[in-house]
């Protein structure tokens, strides 16, 4: 006899949806990161109010892009505890899962030296055009931001000096697409028994 009933979801492990999360909090962050974009309108600056005015944008930008890059930082940190986890209780995951620590493991180093705040506000000149080089932003060999620059990331930025950010998405957007292909992280069943669609209920930060 054929059965009209919905199909139920498939409910996952609490580590799963942990690891859901971290997963899709850092796509998010990536995302925002490549969002932040400034560059001058308007014809090149003169005036010496202009000239302050584009710097205090280069530097309001640099500084977003430096607040992404932290929150991405610790959500693929977090996420390899979880990643072990849930490979340790569905073997179907554990190629996956050493992938991706593996692919992390680069990252790792970088916890102690990112959290240094000695330059976070880029008081100086110097300490902007180190961090733009250091993740590809710039040329290793530019001399100076010039004042018509365009400040924006794309998937070549070097995630904590470290390693591309358009790989580390593609390692997470795989992890998180092979989850939803075997549990419904992202549907809920209403009161007429219908899927519908929501994003991940906030997780803890652990």
């Amino acid at each position: 006899m054929y059965d009209a009933s919905p199909p139920q979801p498939r409910l996952a492990p609490a580590s799963v949806y942990l690891l859901a999360e971290h997963l899709d909090a850092a796509l998010a962050a990536g995302e925002d990161l490549m969002g932040v974009r400034y560059a001058w309108a308007g014809p090149p600056p003169r005036a010496r109010e202009e000239i302050d005015a584009i710097r205090a944008g280069q530097r309001t930008a640099v500084e977003k892009i430096r607040t992404f890059e932290l929150a991405l930082l610790s959500r693929l940190l977090m996420g390899r505890d979880w990643a072990v986890a849930v490979a340790g209780e569905d073997e179907r995951f554990g190629a996956l899962a050493r992938l991706y620590v593996a692919g992390t493991e680069t990252l790792v180093d970088a916890v102690e030296e990112c959290g240094d705040t000695t330059a976070v506000d880029f008081d100086t000149g110097n300490d902007l055009m180190a961090y733009l080089r250091s993740r590809g932003l710039i040329a290793e060999d530019a001399p100076a931001l010039a004042d018509a620059a365009t400040i924006a990331a794309d998937e070549s930025f070097l995630v904590a000096r470290r390693a591309p950010l358009g790989v580390l998405l593609d390692l997470v957007a795989t992890f998180l697409d092979a989850l939803e292909a075997v549990f419904d992280l992202f549907a809920e069943v209403d009161g007429d028994g219908e899927q519908t669609a929501r994003p991940l209920a906030a997780a803890p930060v652990l």
